[in-house]
């Protein structure tokens, strides 16, 4: 089923859940789901485009934007049944899955905890089984965050998920982005940041269950979700395929929306006829 009423308007649910709705209700649905730090925003590219064919369903995660707080007891599998929750209040029975980087740990989450609400799943940009120097540079990183809030390391992201070409053509953006992050809610920010540093490994042994068509993407040059990361994770999924991005780095849905967007509607209409 698809959402009746509601295109491209800002709601929020009763759980507190912040979402928007963009498309031809009668479309395919496609849920869009941010990284750590950024909110439903971030797909603005993906959504002019791919609110061609599909219904798009943006929103933002539990410690996110305008949706409620992250607690201390908040994990990747609340904020898969978050999804869950969303989907059943608008009463969507299968999706198009794409979840970036924190959001690409969540949706693998969610694929082996309900395999039957999923149509197809991309994972983009997102981590697998970090070596032992990048573990000890994330959780370098962690105590940091956990010290400094959304300020620490700002700057040194920034340079890991954009080129300096783009970043430099870019300032507007820019400093919106850095303003957004640093705008987060400290604790929230804090407990997902961990989410996503601890969260490699998440659902490796359950890998198997996720029973839909899957794409592994991230960029070629993306420092922290690897290339080898997306291969290695994409082979632990029976029906999975990988997509690398050439001169890409961590924020390919922004940098490079176009080679994103044609290789998003190459897959989804392989699995949406």
């Amino acid at each position: 089923m698809s959402v009746e009423g509601r295109v491209g308007l800002p709601l929020q649910m009763h759980q507190g859940t912040h979402y928007q709705v963009h498309g031809d209700a009668t479309k395919p649905i496609l849920v869009l789901v941010h990284g750590v730090g950024l909110d439903h925003t971030m797909w603005q590219n993906q959504v002019r485009d791919l609110a061609l064919n599909y219904q798009v369903l943006t929103y933002d995660l539990t410690g996110h934007g305008m949706s409620h707080h992250a607690t201390s007891a908040t994990d990747l599998a609340t904020l898969a049944q978050q999804l869950l929750q969303l989907m059943d209040h608008l009463q969507l029975a299968k999706v198009n899955l794409v979840g970036f980087s924190l959001g690409g740990l969540m949706a693998r989450v969610f694929a082996t905890l309900y395999p039957q609400r999923l149509t197809s799943l991309v994972i983009m940009n997102s981590v697998f089984n970090r070596s032992a120097h990048l573990t000890s540079a994330i959780l370098d990183r962690i105590a940091q965050v956990d010290e400094h809030g959304p300020s620490a390391n700002i700057d040194q992201a920034l340079e890991r998920w954009f080129s300096p070409a783009y970043a430099s053509a870019n300032p507007t953006y820019m400093m919106q982005l850095r303003n957004k992050v640093l705008n987060n809610h400290r604790p929230s920010y804090s407990r997902c940041y961990r989410l996503f540093g601890e969260g490699d490994n998440a659902a490796v042994a359950q890998l198997d269950q996720i029973s839909c068509p899957t794409l592994v993407m991230t960029g070629a040059l993306d420092p922290g979700s690897t290339p080898a990361m997306s291969h290695a994770l994409a082979d632990k999924i029976a029906m999975a395929s990988t997509h690398i991005i050439s001169e890409a780095r961590h924020m390919m849905p922004v940098e490079n929306a176009h080679q994103v967007n044609q290789c998003l509607n190459e897959f989804l209409a392989r699995h949406n006829r």
